[in-house]
């Protein structure tokens, strides 16, 4: 499966239509847990890191968020499966699905030789 940055994939948009936008501008949003505790009447959200790209697939459709687990700048990567995501625009936050801090830290690490 062949795997694009939402950069790439906007760059290729736009060379095809006039109007590529693409609403998946998701980056620097910050990911959270989205655990549900007790008997669904409190949600605990713990904060899991920060989007630092999306990766899509040929059609456009978000394939996996590439989060960063620490510092922008300096933590490790790791790819959170888009089937476990759910994004808030609204409050610039992705929930991760049923997801602890430990659990994040142990998917897998991102890797540019995925990318086309």
């Amino acid at each position: 499966m062949a795997l694009m940055t939402i950069d790439d994939y906007t760059v290729k948009s736009a060379a095809k239509s006039a109007g590529g936008d693409v609403s998946y501008q998701i980056k620097g949003f910050a990911v959270h847990s989205d655990l549900v505790a007790g008997m669904l009447t409190n949600k605990t959200e713990e904060k899991l890191g920060m989007v630092s790209d999306v990766l899509l697939n040929a059609t456009g459709q978000i394939e996996y968020i590439v989060m960063s687990l620490g510092d922008l700048s300096t933590s490790r990567r790791v790819l959170l499966s888009a089937e476990r995501a759910r994004i808030d625009h609204e409050q610039q936050v992705v929930y991760a699905g049923a997801m602890s801090k430990t659990e994040a830290e142990t998917l897998p690490e991102f890797d540019r030789s995925i990318l086309d």
